[in-house]
């Protein structure tokens, strides 16, 4: 349908206006939402327009997930794909399946295991790939992207020997004699140097059909985390005019130089590509034990996490952003990862004051001195409520009862003034923000533990979890003008659900499915 005017009538309309949170139409004009409220005034404001009467739906402001990997999320789809295996054997069994279609010498590259959702929750080693691939070099990333499985055939092609030293903000796993278990941590990019590229037609379609899911799942914007080869790529679809979603593009520190060639500034671009944040990595993640800590794990007395870039790093790039104009967004999950990047953002306004609109990733746990820091220096806690359901066994595991006190606390930061975006981490994580939604609300597992739900008082509503898949995420692009609510003037991008959320119970939600999808008054997806 690309009908330039249209209304919306006889759902639950969820307009993320504080004054008016819900309706029953939306009337549509010319890419622009132009009425909100009863069918009859709606009806009434645009008399010309078609009607898409949807009894029993319900209707948001499109759904922004404002943390993920877009174009890496499409290229998983060429990978070897082993997330949600519950033992080492299954992945060896997938895995060599590939293996015996594939050439002799040439790579074999997979992400998704979870050695913590193994009956033995032993971590694998080289042994457990060499035999059933002698000639192939293997790299399986961890589901989190912070630890690498290979083969010898992969050591060896990557140039990492016994006698090799940890690169700084890298560790290679060793055995008691100095041997290489072929478990590396943080060390993706490294290896990714000596693997052939996908070639680009191929990866071109990978994205679109990417795309084509994602818009099926009710997404009508993404932050996504990458480069200026990422960049590239998503200009070339927008040129074409095969680019539909809205994507706020943040880049990494290795870019700069050719951000200065170019002469992009914040937010170059338009209102479907645009410019933003710069991306940086205090640390690694829970799961891999690679999170970095204040005090040591709980079942590694000996181990508190490893940083990627040490303070004094992230202090010198927070400093190259704002030179720039940009804002910055850390990746911290462990509560001394928070501490460094509240430290650096905190240095670099005492040399540039000014409206700046940071973010901090995942803030997964934070210490009680850094709580106040957040909201004091206006710093957004970008997360992701998807994490929590296969992550609290983990974190009690590791990080023990009192620091579990202060993990995910996602209601107590919105009480204490510290603005929230929600996302999903994807690929890691399903993309789908309707387990995003239904994880805020529950805070369980899949299989609905624990009774009812990991540390309840965190529980959000489904206003507020509804809220965290678009009003942030708008401002935080600078975009709060025109997006991020539904009311006249704004954007049409609007999210409809085949049924009415809150007339089911969220154990129900993970079945409902996305009845339409509207970008700039276009209907990029429906289901009939």
């Amino acid at each position: 349908m690309t009908a330039n005017e249209f209304v919306i009538t006889s759902s639950t309309v969820f307009t993320g206006l504080p004054a008016c949170p819900w309706v029953e139409a939306v009337g549509i004009k010319d890419g622009v939402i132009a009425a909100v409220g009863s069918n009859k005034a709606v009806t009434s404001a645009l008399p010309d327009a078609g009607i898409i009467d949807v009894p029993g739906r319900m209707v948001t402001p499109g759904l922004v997930d404002a943390h993920c990997h877009f174009v890496s999320f499409s290229r998983s789809r060429l990978l070897v794909n082993l997330k949600d295996l519950t033992s080492i054997a299954a992945c060896r069994e997938k895995i060599k399946a590939v293996v015996e279609k594939t050439e002799p010498g040439r790579w074999v590259v997979g992400f998704g295991w979870n050695h913590n959702l193994w009956e033995n929750k032993r971590t694998p080693t080289k042994q457990d790939l060499d035999d059933i691939s002698p000639d192939n070099p293997i790299m399986m990333a961890r589901t989190c992207g912070h630890s690498e499985w290979l083969n010898s055939r992969a050591l060896e092609a990557a140039g990492i020997t016994p006698a090799s030293m940890d690169p700084p903000g890298i560790r290679f796993d060793r055995n008691s004699d100095g041997s290489l278990t072929g478990l590396l941590h943080e060390a993706r990019e490294m290896v990714q140097k000596s693997i052939p590229p996908f070639e680009r037609t191929q990866l071109t379609a990978c994205i679109q059909s990417g795309q084509a899911e994602i818009l099926k799942l009710g997404l009508t914007g993404l932050h996504s985390c990458e480069s200026l080869e990422e960049w590239d790529m998503l200009q070339d679809m927008e040129s074409t005019g095969k680019l539909k979603l809205r994507i706020h593009h943040l880049f990494q520190n290795y870019d700069f130089e050719t951000l200065d060639n170019r002469g992009l500034k914040w937010l170059s671009g338009s209102d479907r590509l645009w410019l933003g944040h710069l991306k940086l990595f205090a640390d690694g993640s829970l799961g891999s034990a690679t999170a970095l800590m204040h005090d040591p794990y709980e079942d590694d007395p000996e181990n508190c996490g490893i940083h990627c870039l040490d303070a004094d790093e992230l202090k010198d790039n927070v400093l190259k952003a704002y030179e720039r104009g940009f804002s910055v967004a850390i990746h911290a999950i462990g509560d001394k990862a928070g501490t460094r990047a509240l430290d650096a953002i905190e240095n670099g306004r005492k040399y540039y004051p000014g409206p700046w609109r940071d973010r901090v990733e995942h803030i997964q746990l934070y210490t009680p001195e850094d709580f106040n820091r957040y909201r004091d220096l206006g710093v957004v806690a970008s997360v992701q409520p998807g994490f929590v359901r296969f992550d609290w066994p983990v974190a009690e595991k590791k990080w023990g009862t009192e620091r579990c006190s202060r993990a995910y606390a996602w209601k107590k930061m919105m009480n204490n003034g510290i603005r929230l975006q929600f996302g999903s981490d994807a690929p890691v994580e399903p993309i789908a923000p309707i387990l995003g939604l239904q994880a805020a609300v529950l805070r369980q597992s899949p299989d609905f533990k624990p009774e009812g739900g990991w540390y309840p008082e965190q529980c959000l509503s489904i206003e507020d979890s509804l809220t965290g898949f678009f009003q942030t995420a708008a401002w935080m692009s600078g975009k709060e003008d025109r997006l991020g609510s539904l009311e006249p003037g704004k954007l049409a991008d609007l999210t409809i659900f085949e049924n009415d959320l809150k007339a089911l119970h969220p154990r129900e939600w993970h079945d409902v499915n996305v009845e339409m999808t509207i970008i700039g008054g276009e209907v990029v997806f429906s289901k009939s």
